[in-house]
């Protein structure tokens, strides 16, 4: 199965002269929103906004799905680490209406040039049925003599499923546009029906997808 979806994006930024502080938008469209390998929605509407201040950096993104809207909130350090740029913060994803349930983990990255790794430790899935722990590696790839990039990203524990994504990105007249061609595995959960109010719709599961950014 092939599914397909656009995302357009733009930004600015305006800074604080006094305080050293930073804030920057954005704002896009998603013909298809995929997350971490996962079908949220169709077509989605989303914005959000960026603090930073030194090494410090808190957001919000917001992104419209079939029933609400999902918000998220996150915040964390920049820093380094023998010469490698780092990150630990934390994240929390919401939802309204009862679309999913909410998510809250810690996460941690590092870019080692060669590569770049990303993983959600100590993250929590508010289920209806009891709290499930999960975890969530990625390693991103420079594919050689190319401007692609190959992602892989796993579950561990109580959720489960991976996925492969090769993307590319630019910039055509201050509007960040590009593409993702992904594909998840059979044993992925989550949110990740197409029409979630037909049962008779199967999982979006064992799916290839494409997403232009």
């Amino acid at each position: 199965l092939m599914s397909l979806s656009m995302f357009a994006h733009a930004g600015e930024a305006v800074a604080d002269d006094h305080g050293g502080m930073s804030v920057s938008y954005n704002v896009g469209y998603m013909s298809e929103y995929w997350y971490r390998g996962v079908f949220q929605e169709q077509s989605s509407v989303s914005f959000g906004a960026d603090v930073e201040a030194g090494a410090f950096y808190a957001g919000t993104w917001w992104a419209d799905v079939a029933e609400g809207v999902e918000y998220d909130v996150y915040a964390g350090f920049n820093f380094e680490l023998m010469g490698f740029p780092m990150y630990l913060g934390a994240t929390g994803y919401y939802y309204s209406d009862n679309f999913d349930a909410d998510y809250e983990e810690m996460n941690t990255g590092i870019d080692l040039g060669f590569a770049s790794i990303d993983y959600a430790f100590a993250g929590t899935y508010e289920a209806s049925g009891g709290d499930q722990d999960y975890e969530h590696f990625s390693i991103t790839l420079p594919v050689p003599m190319t401007s692609f990039d190959l992602t892989y990203g796993t579950f561990q524990d109580e959720l489960t499923g991976h996925f492969y994504e090769l993307s590319y990105g630019t910039t055509v007249s201050g509007v960040d546009v590009g593409v993702i061609l992904g594909r998840n595995s059979d044993d992925s959960t989550g949110s990740d029906y197409y029409g979630r109010s037909d049962a008779t719709n199967p999982r979006e599961t064992d799916t290839t997808y494409a997403t232009f950014s």
